[in-house]
Parts: C-alpha cells; structure tokens; sequence
C-alpha cells in the first residue's frame, strides 16, 4: 500500500511520487496506489487518486503490478466506475473493498453478494477482493468463497486480523483456490499455512527488507527467514512504540521516516500535523538504533 507525497501546502508532489515508486521498483516491490489509510487516499479527490495511479503505472510501465485501490465507495456504481478509469490510467488490476455504509452498519450476506456480483459482473479485469476488519466488519468466507470459483479474474484474497487463527484458518481455507496475501508482520506463519505473498505498507520505508523476507521464504531459506523476521519485528515494534508514545499515525511516522533517511516521502495532508522536535529526535534514534540505513543499502 504505496503512500502518497504531498508538498507542505498540500498539493501532490508528483516528482517525489515517482521517485517513490521507482525505489519500490528497484527492490522489486509493486505499488498499490493512493489506499484509504497508507496513501491516504481517503483525504484525496477521484481525479487526485486517478492521477496517482497513472504516475505509478508510468513509473511501473510494466516492471510490476500496480493495483488501483479506492476510497472504499459503498455503491457498486461507484466501484465499477472507479475500477474502469483506473484502468483507462494504466492500472494492471483493481483491488474491490465491501461496500463500507458507515456508522459501523454491517451488510447482510444478500447485500454483500448483490454487490459483489455488480460488480465482477461489470469488470472485466484483474481483481484483489479484500476482507480487512480495518473496515469494521469481516466479509463471511462463503460470499468470498463464491466469488473466487464464479468469477474467473478474480487473482488473490487480501486477508488482515489481529488474530493470528482467524488469519491461519482463512489462508488455509483459500490458498488452494487462489493467491492469499498477509501482513508482512503475519507472513511467517501465514506463509506456513499456504499464504503467498503480503500486502501492507511497510515496504514504504523498507522494501528491500521486506522483499528479503519474501525471498527467503520462497526459497525455504528458513535461516534467513527467522533472521530477517527479527529485524522486520523490531522495526515494526520500534514504530509502533513511536506512535503511540507520540500520537502520531502510522502515515505521518513513515513519511516523517523517509525525509530523515534522506528520501522523497514528502508530507502529509491536513488534518495529518507534523511531528514536534522532540519525536523526530526519537524517530530518528529508532532509525539508527534498527539499522534501517544499513538494511536499506542507503550508507
């Protein structure tokens, strides 16, 4: 999930965008632009993500996927319209969220399968379903179930819990029908239970560290896949512990991040506030503490 560099006065910053993408590119890691959250796509206007996703898919121009997520719309309509410009921009495939209605409403099964059968019906492209309790609820296994065996250019399931057996019991039950993609955090054992590949966004701020631990898993390296886990855990640990000691989302900690290692990460947009002084002290001393300079290839 690729974030979105902003200037100080919010517009986009297409020439850092590209340059994010391009180092995304050489350590051999695809970009799905402008997501609701990491890319904060959800801050961002249609034409605004559009753009994004046509800067990435030039950058790209076939190197690997770009995958056009949305601001999660709750009408088919809406998705089915996105996901045909998004393509129109360059797009390789379209990731497609359950209708999100808001104010914690969840869907009934009916309603989730009219929806889905809308839209797969309507696009005829690549696509990434999603069932992410970010969202607020899950979607049942059966609808996703159906959708992958009906519909055959539906490629992968994105997966995210914070319980690791719902996690293991999903990967175990897709994985022989299609592509399951984690969190980098949850690889390790979803790897184990049939899981492929990850879709997160720490690989904004450490892609070949990230990339190392997907290799050495495909390669049943399982040394160096318990080492480098290591280092993605104490990464992940030492970001967490700084946005929650300092209040800071997890977006404005990696752009903030990427502008002490030196890279095009640009700013967030309002109401994202910048870090004060003395977080960026700690941030950087994390930084330096991980090695992530080193990891990184940037020294």
């Amino acid at each position: 999930m690729g974030l979105t560099p902003f200037a100080r006065n919010g517009d986009l910053d297409e020439g850092a965008l590209r340059e994010h993408v391009q180092w995304m590119l050489r350590e051999n890691v695809g970009f799905w632009p402008a997501s609701p959250a990491t890319g904060e796509g959800s801050q961002m206007t249609d034409e605004e993500i559009l753009r994004v996703v046509q800067v990435a898919a030039e950058e790209a121009a076939g190197r690997a996927p770009v995958v056009a997520g949305n601001r999660e719309f709750p009408t088919a309509a809406q998705n089915i319209r996105f996901a045909a410009e998004a393509l129109d921009r360059g797009a390789d495939a379209v990731q497609l969220y359950p209708p999100t209605l808001g104010h914690s409403f969840v869907p009934s099964v009916p309603m989730l399968q009219w929806f889905y059968d809308e839209v797969l019906s309507a696009v005829d492209a690549p696509v990434v379903l999603s069932s992410n309790f970010m969202t607020g609820f899950e979607v049942p296994a059966p609808v996703l179930e159906r959708l992958v065996t009906d519909y055959p250019q539906v490629i992968g399931v994105f997966k995210h819990h914070p319980d690791q057996h719902n996690v293991a019991e999903f990967v175990m039950r897709f994985a022989p029908l299609t592509t399951v993609l984690t969190m980098t955090q949850r690889l390790m054992f979803s790897f184990a239970a049939g899981a492929t590949g990850e879709l997160d966004n720490l690989q904004n701020v450490a892609p070949r560290l990230c990339r190392r631990l997907h290799d050495a898993l495909h390669r049943e390296d399982l040394a160096e896949a318990q080492e480098t886990y290591r280092t993605v855990t104490r990464l992940w640990s030492g970001i967490s512990r700084f946005s929650a000691e300092f209040s800071v989302p997890r977006v404005v900690t990696y752009k903030a991040m990427l502008r002490l290692l030196g890279l095009p990460g640009g700013h967030a947009r309002k109401p994202y506030l910048e870090p004060g002084e003395d977080a960026l002290r700690a941030l950087a001393q994390m930084i330096d503490t991980v090695g992530l300079r080193e990891i990184e290839g940037l020294k």
